[in-house]
Parts: structure tokens; C-alpha cells; sequence
């Protein structure tokens, strides 16, 4: 299956994957930032109100992403990174789940924490299906042109910073047992890969806006970035009599959400000053050529017998 990058948003992408999610991202960044605290009562699973308000965080620039994605995106190359990159973590956080199903609520506990429990589990059951339907639905016969390669100095970083986030979701979503026990604050294997997830997914968010080549077109991506950066800081900071802040993990994971944050603002910046970049055909129209030269036999050529007048 081929997708058009060049044509216009599916409306079946836009009303069962993006607004779905937009909402989905929302009640769970409004619960897990207001009241963190009360995961035990109010959750799919408990948390320590650390792990909530990162957690919260990130579904907070999700939310942000998807949201501008739904209002602004009218074309699939607007979107195509926002939705690649949820449809991605939806993947993760459902084997994440299936491979930890024993921390959620299913088996007991407060009405309201078992009721979210099992609707936390249909709910990412179900999200891989309805994404397949939605990239079918936006399917074409061949991809629009992309447009020219991104500075060597706006893609040599965020290839560096992308391949890095990467190799550490990967690594803590692969391997939490160790990273629960060196964690700088009370976690589970859960929490680890929650978290991961959303570390992996951004690393490959930044490594398909290498790809993508366009940096107008993810700047949703980048304001998740801000927002998941800055609310993340703010979560440490408003918990911070809880975390271990002599630990390296403490500095890394504030390393990260500096990085997540520097690197969406800046790229906010960058998509502003840096000129739209034309296909590559488009470029080659627009080179100029030397002037063709009348080929022989012709007028004005060699050998045409013609001569200038004396």
C-alpha cells in the first residue's frame, strides 16, 4: 500500500484516528497532571504522582499534536508524521500493557480505577485496528515528490538526537528490570515502558523529520516537544522532595526533557526563518543553464551555410 503524500487528508483519518486520540490524550493528561496523587482511585493502574505528572506530560504534547493535527493539517504530508508517530506509540503501549497486564486494575480495586482499567485496555486493543483502517482509507496509486534535503546543520543534530532517544526507548522498553531498580523515584516495569514508549516515539518522530525533509510540516510534532519538555521539568520540580537527585538517573532524565524541550523550540524557530524548500524537479527548473546550443544542420549552427553578412 502506497500513500499520497501530496494529497488531501482523509476525512476517515481525521474523524476515527485523530479526534479519537486528540480526546483520548486529553482526559488522560488532565487526570494524570491534576491529580496525580490519586492514581490508585482514578487510574487504569497506580503510580507513584512522579511518574503521573511525566506520564501526564507526555500525553499533554500528544494532545497538543493531535490537536493542531485535527484544526490545521489539510493535506496528508501535514499530517503524516503526527499520525505515523501516534499509530506507533498506540503499538507500544498496547505490548507494553499485554506484557504488564498484571499492574492494571483488572481484578479488583475502586469502581472508577477497575472501570478505567478495562477501558484503558480496549481502547489501545482496538487503536491498531482502527489505524490500519485509517491509512488504508488514505491510501493512492503513488507518493507526492518531496522536496530538497534540510541543512546539514538542522539534520546532522536532530539525526543525532532522534538515533539517541531511540536507542534508549528501545533499551528501557526492552530491558525495565534494571531500570526499575536504579530508578531515581518508585516505579514499576509498567511506568518504565510507558515512558520509554514515549521516548522511542519521539526519537522516531525526529528521525522521519529528517526524512520528511520539510520542517513546516511537523512543527505539531515539534510543539509536543515544548510542551511535554516543559511540563515534564515542571512535574519534577513540583515532586521533587520524592526524587533521589544525588542518582545519575535523576540528571538523565532531566538531560532528556531539557533535550526534548530544547530541540522543539529551536526547531519552532528554525521552521520560521528557513525558506520553504521546493521539490527537487522544481529545483532543477529553477537552476539556471547555459544557453542551448543550435545543433548542426540548423540555422545559426555548424554547418548550416549560413554566413554572416560582410
Amino acid at each position: 500500500m502506497t500513500v499520497n503524500t501530496s494529497s488531501p487528508l482523509s476525512p476517515v483519518v481525521r474523524r476515527t484516528l485523530v479526534v479519537p486520540r486528540t480526546v483520548g490524550a486529553a482526559y488522560a493528561a488532565l487526570l494524570l497532571t491534576l491529580a496525580p496523587s490519586h492514581t490508585d482511585a482514578l487510574f487504569a493502574w497506580t503510580m507513584s504522582p512522579v511518574t503521573a505528572t511525566l506520564i501526564g506530560a507526555g500525553y499533554a504534547g500528544s494532545c497538543a499534536m493531535l490537536w493542531l493535527c485535527a484544526a490545521r493539517a489539510r493535506q496528508w504530508a501535514q499530517a503524516r508524521v503526527s499520525v505515523l508517530s501516534s499509530s506507533l506509540f498506540m503499538l507500544l503501549m498496547l505490548v507494553a500493557i499485554l506484557l504488564d497486564h498484571g499492574t492494571l486494575h483488572l481484578k479488583g480495586g475502586q469502581l472508577l480505577a477497575v472501570l478505567a482499567a478495562y477501558g484503558w485496555l480496549g481502547v489501545h486493543l482496538l487503536a491498531p485496528l482502527s489505524g490500519a483502517a485509517a491509512l488504508y482509507a488514505q491510501r493512492s496509486g503513488a507518493p507526492g515528490e518531496r522536496p530538497g534535503p534540510l541543512p546539514w546543520w538542522v539534520s546532522l543534530p536532530t539525526v543525532s538526537s532522534g538515533a539517541f532517544l531511540t536507542g534508549l526507548g528501545g533499551l528501557l522498553f526492552t530491558s525495565p528490570a534494571w531500570a526499575v531498580r536504579n530508578w531515581p523515584w518508585t516505579v514499576g516495569r509498567l511506568d518504565i515502558r510507558v515512558l520509554a514508549a514515549f521516548t522511542l516515539t519521539f526519537g522516531i518522530a525526529m528521525l522521519l523529520t529528517v526524512r520528511d525533509r520539510e520542517l513546516q510540516r511537523v512543527r505539531h510534532g515539534m510543539v509536543a516537544l515544548v510542551v511535554t519538555g516543559l511540563l515534564g521539568l515542571a512535574g519534577l520540580l513540583r515532586y521533587a522532595d520524592q526524587v533521589r537527585w544525588d542518582s545519575v538517573g535523576a540528571s538523565g532524565v532531566v538531560a532528556v526533557l531539557m533535550l526534548l524541550f530544547g530541540l522543539g523550540l529551536s526547531g519552532l524557530g528554525l521552521s520560521v526563518v528557513l525558506p520553504r524548500s521546493l521539490p527537487t524537479s522544481a529545483r532543477r527548473r529553477a537552476s539556471p543553464t547555459a544557453a542551448p546550443t543550435a545543433p548542426l544542420g540548423t540555422a545559426g549552427g555548424p554547418g548550416s551555410g549560413a554566413h554572416n553578412p560582410a
